[in-house]
């Protein structure tokens, strides 16, 4: 797989692929304000852009991508997935109605779809161990902070000076880059080994990946505290900027510089203290990384209601630091698990069928709920509408928690018996699995 020196060179790239995938979700979030106001358009209206129109595609395309990336050369689906997102992102000059608009969101999301599973997957293969594989998860979801950084801080200033859709169009062409970049310096292990190699593992079928996570109580909790956790964050993450503009009279170039800093500095530093302090004490303690999850998902909730109900808009900006420094420390050690509870064949499949419905969910329904709540409080508490429907929503992070914290009973028994649970899950279709499959043939790899 190459030394160290490009092992590590693999994960910047794969980072900088994700990172642009979250890339325009931040532009998005931070210009529905200014595109509200262009366009005419409700809050309802702004949730199904940012969620269903969105969020739908996304997930359901994920699916069959993910199947291609098991299967085939996920280099050559990263770059064509990144590619195609920074064209569909440019065609947003274009933009003059709210149709066409969804449209867009639409074209954004088949792009996007295409990037995380083959990525996901790539960084299992090049980081085989638990310990090195939550050292490198947390490296790929500083992703988000980062996406956050570069589209608060550029968004914002390039909206004030050119407007939203010359803003959209301008971020769109490093995408470009990087997917020329991808092609020409990323191998595929699994394409470089021996045509032999490749075919005595054959891929399982979707319906093995789905036995493999449903006969394990920690795989079945592991995916349901996901989908609610991506559910909160991904319904509240579209509102920060239009609540900070509406509550605090802030504009988007001075919102996307407080923005900027505070994702860089707040969930970069969450990302990577989450992934050390799991790989550094909790490595080969899988309880105790969940029980850990578990208490930070459950102390979201008072740092959204701080966030959201203090007076002042620097009060409230220095409330959001806490708030996403212990989101993003969740990141790394909960997918780093997830990758450790599926067998590497079947790495990108699985991680799809839990971002199915967390995205479908989530992504989907999360901000269109957010956005039905606030129209229909507008009438009751006039333009603190945002603040409370925001304020409901937070409150599934305790429902995540919950999960979280099932995972940690049942993780233990569930990886020392790993391969019952294999031979039960694919039993009626033998032919696809192994009596041995990668990476959990055991307590360990």
């Amino acid at each position: 797989m190459g030394s160290d020196a490009y092992r590590r060179y693999v994960l910047g790239v794969l980072t900088a692929v994700y990172t642009l995938n979250f890339l325009d979700r931040g532009l998005i979030g931070l210009l529905l304000q200014p595109i509200q106001a262009d366009l005419h358009l409700s809050d309802t209206q702004l949730g199904f852009l940012t969620g269903i129109a969105f969020g739908l595609f996304y997930a359901t395309l994920g699916l069959p991508i993910a199947r291609l990336a098991d299967r085939g050369n996920r280099v050559t689906i990263t770059s064509l997935a990144i590619g195609l997102w920074g064209l569909t992102v440019m065609g947003c000059v274009f933009v003059t109605n709210f149709t066409q608009l969804v449209l867009a969101r639409v074209a954004a999301a088949v792009g996007e779809s295409g990037c995380m599973p083959p990525t996901y997957s790539l960084v299992g293969d090049y980081f085989p161990t638990p310990a090195q594989r939550v050292r490198a998860m947390a490296v790929y979801w500083l992703a988000n902070p980062l996406a956050g950084l570069i589209s608060f801080i550029a968004g914002g200033r390039l909206n004030e000076l050119y407007g939203w859709r010359a803003t959209f169009f301008i971020m769109g062409i490093p995408a470009l880059l990087v997917a020329m970049l991808v092609k020409l310096t990323v191998r595929d292990p699994r394409v470089a080994l021996p045509s032999g190699a490749v075919q005595s593992e054959a891929v399982p079928m979707l319906s093995d990946a789905v036995r493999w996570c449903w006969y394990q109580p920690s795989a079945r909790h592991l995916g349901a505290g996901i989908v609610l956790l991506f559910t909160m964050g991904l319904g509240l993450a579209p509102w920060y900027a239009a609540f900070m503009i509406r509550s605090h009279g802030m504009g988007t170039a001075e919102l996307g510089v407080w923005l900027g800093v505070i994702a860089g500095v707040c969930a970069t530093s969450g990302t990577l203290v989450g992934g050390y302090a799991a790989a550094r004490w909790y490595a080969d303690d899988e309880r105790r990384q969940m029980r850990l999850a578990a208490i930070v998902t459950a102390t979201l909730v008072p740092c959204y209601a701080v966030f959201l109900l203090v007076p002042g808009k620097r009060a409230a900006l220095f409330a959001l630091g806490p708030l996403l420094f212990m989101f993003s420390a969740l990141l790394g050690p909960v997918f780093a698990l997830l990758q450790q509870r599926v067998p590497d064949r079947m790495r990108a499949t699985a991680l799809a069928l839990v971002m199915l419905l967390a995205n479908l969910i989530g992504m989907g329904l999360g901000p269109q709920m957010v956005g039905i709540m606030s129209d229909h409080l507008r009438e009751t508490v006039g333009s603190d509408s945002l603040r409370y429907a925001m304020l409901a929503m937070s409150l599934i992070s305790l429902w995540a928690a919950y999960h979280f914290w099932k995972v940690s009973q049942s993780v233990r028994v569930d990886l020392s018996s790993a391969a019952h649970l294999e031979e039960r899950a694919c039993a009626p279709s033998p032919s696809s699995c192994t009596s041995s499959p990668p990476g959990l043939s055991g307590r360990r790899r």
